[in-house]
């Protein structure tokens, strides 16, 4: 699959590294979807945040 915008592919990515870091830190399905949650959103606001800087660059 290749998306022609870096900031989709880089959403993408935190998605499935969130995904997998929450199934593997916690085993009920609650925790995992809240910890999943969590790390996916503060990767996103990591992302736009470099992709905001990058822009002035």
């Amino acid at each position: 699959m290749i998306l022609k915008s870096h900031m989709i592919s880089m959403l993408v990515l935190a998605f499935f590294v969130a995904l997998v870091l929450a199934f593997v830190r916690h085993s009920e399905p609650r925790r995992v979807g809240r910890y999943a949650l969590k790390v996916f959103l503060t990767m996103a606001g990591g992302v736009v945040a470099f992709s905001w800087l990058m822009r002035f660059l």
